[in-house]
């Protein structure tokens, strides 16, 4: 009787996590873009990003082509996370941008210019890049 009750206890711990998990992983939500013009007279865009469970709160991050990018990087997680924007998920270098680590919970402001030439391009944490990554998609602007 014992045994079926720490079987029991067990089984829903792990189904329980399970559901977690997969909750998570359909939360999941593309960018909204939030543009300025600058007094330069080229295109600024903010992207707020949550890192949490060892997940992005997006898959899909949009932006226009050659615009300033601000990312506002919220690690909630107790593990350092990057946010970094590969060519492909092949992720090689030279990267378009690599971000440093940033050691959680904490928030941090990563910037850089997107690329010029639109396409889908990829991001990831560099430091757990099979869990958390997404597309990274450049669009030609608004004329």
């Amino acid at each position: 009787m014992k045994m079926n009750s720490i079987f029991s206890k067990t089984l829903a711990a792990v189904t329980i996590t399970g559901l977690l998990l997969v909750s998570n992983a359909c939360t999941k939500t593309s960018t909204t873009l939030a543009t300025t013009t600058s007094a330069s007279g080229g295109t600024s865009v903010s992207i707020d990003l949550v890192a949490q469970n060892m997940t992005f709160d997006k898959s899909s991050i949009s932006v226009p082509a050659g615009a300033d990018v601000t990312i506002n990087f919220n690690n909630k997680d107790a593990l350092p996370h990057t946010f970094s924007v590969y060519n492909n998920s092949s992720a090689t270098l030279p990267a378009v941008f690599q971000g440093k680590a940033v050691n959680g919970p904490a928030t941090f402001t990563y910037t850089f210019r997107a690329p010029t030439t639109p396409g889908t391009y990829f991001f990831r944490c560099d430091i757990h890049p099979a869990a958390m990554n997404g597309s990274f998609i450049v669009q030609q602007p608004a004329q």
